[in-house]
């Protein structure tokens, strides 16, 4: 936090004559006398002293400046009032809005934000931020993970259209600089704060998940001069590489940093080199598999893994894993992976193709704060059936994650698949994220 000194200045009374103080002592006032003949007393003067003295009435003289002046008398100390602004970044009571619109790859785009009363961004590398979006009235909300470092002015995200996209295409196409948007939290367990990681890693990505994996790098690069970083990225070819210059440059940079890309499109390993960090290993095109990640990082089992990037890519680098004997207590992965983000998402209807074909019972579900008391299908998304009947509770991630949506059964039976952001003290007193738990009998919810 920045200080600030107040300027002081300094003024030098003029030359006083000795005073001879009377009985009434130091620091009192003397009583005004009437001078009589004969009378030798003196009452002491008083003294005053100021800068902009007045003319006084009928004398053609300026008037003597008045200095105030008292011995033994309490000082009265001045009050300093200092406006104490805060040094990190609440949504809860500041606005984003957008600096820098980033063009990097023909379908996906990176937003600079700044907080509208400047202060600094406060957050773990690899977390996600919730944003509120209002299109044609309503309001959406979406979760995106930072591809920026904390403790900067700036927080940035990077956002990749999606088919029918909603909000992912509404941000590309109307996001102006200048324009303000509201946020709800940061969250997110995958990050390397939380995450007890090696000095030497294997951080892994495919796709949009590169963004909380750029923000784990960057940070660990610019703190951590020991880090041993091997990157290993997989894209359809080398137009779709998201951050492709940004990662020659911090090659270029940190001789503890290596990429390798895995292009679909290729016919070999793309490998970026720099005079300081010179690698070629060509390899055979395709996906990720065992042979390439054991030809790649001989010394895995050295390692920890950070994992981000579609489900099923995901799901693939965990098997690799497992079947190389790696050591899973040194392996995370983002369980948060941005939903499809169309429109089923914010206009879900609950005809029968939306629950098993076996399931054919319905159970009540009751939410007394807003009157709602309805007949639904067994095995139903808790957040679709409040969502659809005007229930105002916030679906943002929609995959148990930033828990947006925990709300509180207070009576019947929900499943539930997740439960990450709850303590355990919350779960005991029945709280539940909607977007992960479907009702299997007469329930009652509360969102508080």
């Amino acid at each position: 936090m920045s200080s600030s000194k107040t300027p002081s200045s300094t003024l030098t009374p003029p030359a006083l004559k000795p005073l001879k103080l009377n009985s009434s002592g130091l620091g009192k006032a003397a009583k005004p006398t009437t001078s009589k003949p004969g009378t030798s007393k003196l009452t002491p003067p008083k003294l005053n002293f100021a800068l902009s003295g007045s003319k006084p009435t009928g004398s053609s003289k300026l008037a003597t400046p008045k200095l105030s002046f008292s011995l033994g008398g309490e000082a009265t100390k001045p009050v300093l009032k200092t406006d104490v602004k805060p040094t990190t970044w609440s949504p809860a009571t500041t606005s984003l809005v957008l600096v820098k619109r980033e063009l990097e790859t023909h379908d996906s785009l990176s937003f600079t934000f700044a907080a509208a009363d400047q202060t600094l961004f406060d957050f773990k590398p690899g977390q996600f931020v919730t944003l509120a979006v209002d299109i044609d009235d309503k309001t959406h909300y979406r979760a995106y993970s930072i591809s920026s470092v904390p403790q900067q002015k700036q927080l940035r995200l990077t956002i990749k259209r999606v088919p029918d996209g909603l909000v992912s295409n509404w941000l590309a196409d109307n996001l102006a600089i200048g324009d303000n948007l509201s946020a709800l939290n940061i969250a997110g367990q995958f990050n390397s704060s939380d995450c007890q990681h090696k000095a030497k890693l294997l951080l892994v990505s495919a796709g949009c998940g590169i963004t909380p994996v750029m923000s784990i790098a960057k940070t660990l690069l610019a703190q951590d001069s020991d880090a041993d970083i091997e990157f290993l990225h997989c894209a359809r070819d080398k137009d779709n590489v998201i951050f492709h210059a940004e990662m020659q440059t911090l090659i270029a940079q940190h001789s503890n940093f290596k990429v390798q890309l895995l292009l679909e499109n290729s016919d070999a390993f793309a490998s970026f080199s720099s005079e300081k960090n010179s690698t070629a290993l060509a390899h055979q095109t395709g996906m990720v598999s065992k042979d390439v990640i054991q030809q790649l990082y001989s010394d895995l089992q050295d390692r920890t893994i950070f994992l981000c990037g579609p489900v099923g890519f995901m799901k693939a680098v965990e098997n690799i894993a497992q079947e190389s004997d790696f050591d899973m207590a040194n392996f995370f992965q983002e369980s948060f992976t941005p939903a499809a983000d169309n429109k089923q998402q914010d206009d879900l209807s609950l005809d029968a193709s939306k629950v098993s074909a076996a399931s054919t019972a319905s159970v009540m579900l009751y939410v007394p704060d807003f009157a709602l008391e309805k007949e639904v299908a067994q095995g139903s998304s808790l957040l679709e059936l409040l969502e659809n009947n005007g229930v105002p509770i916030i679906g943002a991630c929609r995959a148990g994650v930033c828990g947006s949506c925990k709300c509180k059964v207070t009576s019947g039976e929900v499943k539930s698949t997740s439960s990450e952001t709850l303590t355990a003290a919350e779960i005991e007193q029945g709280f539940v994220l909607a977007c992960s738990s479907t009702v299997e009998g007469d329930v009652t919810v509360a969102l508080s």
